[in-house]
């Protein structure tokens, strides 16, 4: 330690005796820092205020990562692209023009040696001049193919101008609206399926899917235009042999149109010029069940997708119904020759769709906030969800039935206990309710939480899909709907014969499986046909059957002979 230093010890400090009571502070000051204590109610709303942040942040992460996914920022790279290969022509240009100077030096230098009389000079010289002139010939080649990419960069680097994808687009869509306009002429009664039915249905099926992918520039409408005029043209071949018309010619000049769709978007440079966004693989990350969208396109496109798939499974659950009426396992009567029911088993019933969109619209919503008003008692909200599905259940009923069933010719419930003109009862609306019930509790939640965590554009096509098969059995039934045949005896004698014919094969043919005994067996199980009608009907059957043996021994002579 140096010697100028020295530690110096601390003189000792005497320690005072502490107090035996601590110095009161002042009222104020207690009633102060009391007062600066958070309350329970400020914590839960500062928790709330975080919650919400941390969803807005969850939310804006998801739609940066769907922006990525989607790829249509490529708009604007075509634009900067062609921007860049305008420069990288002018670049080859400029060298280009240097190579020819050099090869012109080259020439000039061997000229030179040449004159000197230097062989040997003269030799390398020209080698040079025919190098460069090689390189030269290299840079203009390059030079007219950079500029080449360069003016098709610039031609199509506006995606918006779609140019003959345009009449693409148009031709789909006249086709489509053009195929549901001749299925609402069209009568159930009087179509025919074969194959040609069958495949102008899969056709504008797969041209609405070409028709969805051209309208948001996807790069999918590529591979989905050139499968469709595939398809459309194996169809017309397949169906020109079935019915014995195959004719190469006729094919070539039936097909043009699709072989020029397969030409064109397979080689034209403006199909890839617009067609330049990917489809999404985002998948948003389902939090839990109150997190679900309620609002916009996709809010919009469910509900129809629900309204359409329901449509068809309530014509199912009806049918179920009636036959639980038939086997006695509930009361109630039932038409068995309603074809509309029997036969027609895609036939929509856009009542039970409709249910379904309410449901989710309002019943879902209600018996929410039911369950959030008796959190503490949820068997009381359980109770007034399933009323309220019962009551809505019953006035849809209610009200579709006024307006399609003011005479009873689709049902009937005067005899059932609880009914109100006929048109609603007691035992439907509990059975109404029970199943609205399930829809608003379990099925609708579960498929809602399912379709969240499908790709946004995944459910656009489903939907598209869904939405034509939707248009052709609108356009097939509901437009334009089948006649809904009854068992009648007409009373009334006319001279007319041909009126006197018909009325021989009044009977129609159900959906069952078409025979006179399942038709007989249905009768019989019938419980709201009266003896003598019953009766009349049984004899009908008879004489029809009979006619049907006759027709068999002709055919059976004709096939002998």
């Amino acid at each position: 330690m140096p010697k100028h230093l020295r530690v110096v010890p601390p003189e000792p400090v005497e320690e005072e005796p502490l107090a035996q009571t601590e110095p009161e502070l002042p009222a104020a000051t207690n009633a102060s820092a009391e007062s600066e204590l958070p309350t329970e109610s400020d914590l839960d709303e500062a928790l709330a205020a975080a919650e919400r942040k941390m969803r807005a942040l969850d939310e804006a992460e998801d739609a940066i990562d769907a922006a990525f996914s989607t790829g249509k920022a490529d708009r604007a790279r075509i634009p900067r692209e062609a921007q860049l290969d305008a420069a990288e022509a002018v670049a080859r240009v400029g060298e280009a023009m240097e190579a020819d100077e050099g090869a012109d030096e080259a020439a000039r230098l061997a000229v030179i040696a040449e004159n000197m009389g230097d062989r040997e000079k003269t030799r390398t010289a020209r080698k040079r001049a025919k190098s460069a002139r090689r390189e030269a010939k290299q840079a203009h080649k390059a030079a007219t193919k950079s500029a080449k990419t360069a003016y098709d960069a610039i031609k199509f680097s506006q995606p918006g101008k779609l140019g003959l994808l345009r009449f693409v687009q148009i031709g789909y869509t006249i086709n489509i609206a053009a195929t549901l306009f001749a299925l609402v002429l069209t009568s159930r009664d009087t179509i025919t399926y074969n194959s040609v039915t069958i495949f102008s249905w899969i056709t504008i099926i797969l041209q609405g899917v070409a028709l969805w992918f051209l309208t948001n520039h996807l790069k999918q409408a590529k591979n989905a235009v050139v499968f469709t005029s595939a398809f459309c043209i194996v169809t017309n071949i397949i169906t020109g042999i079935v019915q014995s018309k195959f004719s190469l010619f006729d094919s070539v000049v039936n097909n043009v149109w699709y072989i020029f769709l397969i030409v064109y978007f397979l080689r034209s440079k403006r199909v890839d010029a617009v067609l330049v966004n990917d489809l999404s693989t985002f998948r948003p990350k389902v939090r839990d069940e109150t997190t679900l969208k309620r609002g916009g396109w996709p809010l919009v496109r469910n509900l129809i997708i629900y309204f359409i798939v329901f449509s068809v499974l309530g014509h199912w659950m009806e049918a179920a119904m009636c036959q639980l009426i038939r086997l006695n396992l509930v009361q109630g009567e039932y038409d068995p020759t309603n074809t509309m029911l029997w036969r027609d088993w895609l036939y929509p019933y856009p009542m039970e769709g409709a249910a379904v969109v309410i449901i989710a619209l309002i019943l879902y919503p209600l018996w929410q906030y039911l369950l959030e008003r008796f959190e503490k008692k949820p068997v009381v909200a359980y109770i007034l969800s399933f009323i309220a599905n019962a009551l809505t259940c019953s006035v849809i009923e209610f009200s579709m039935g006024l307006i399609v069933n003011a005479d009873h010719q689709l049902w009937d419930y005067s005899d059932m206990v609880g009914n109100i003109m006929g048109q609603v009862c007691l035992q439907n609306t509990a059975a109404f309710g029970v199943a609205a019930s399930i829809i608003a509790w379990v099925v609708y939640p579960m498929m809602e939480r399912w379709l969240a965590r499908v790709p946004s554009d995944t459910m656009n096509i489903a939907f598209v899909i869904i939405a034509i098969i939707g248009g052709i059995l609108w356009s097939l039934y509901i437009i334009d709907p089948p006649e809904n045949h009854h068992y009648e005896v007409d009373p009334i004698e006319t001279t007319d014969p041909v009126q006197e014919e018909r009325d021989d094969y009044k009977v129609p043919i159900i959906a069952t499986d078409g025979s006179i005994a399942t038709m007989r067996e249905l009768t019989n199980h019938s419980k709201s046909l009266p003896e003598d009608e019953r009766a009349a009907i049984e004899q009908q059957l008879n004489e029809m059957q009979t006619e049907l043996d006759e027709l068999k021994q002709i055919v059976q002579y004709d096939a002998a002979a």
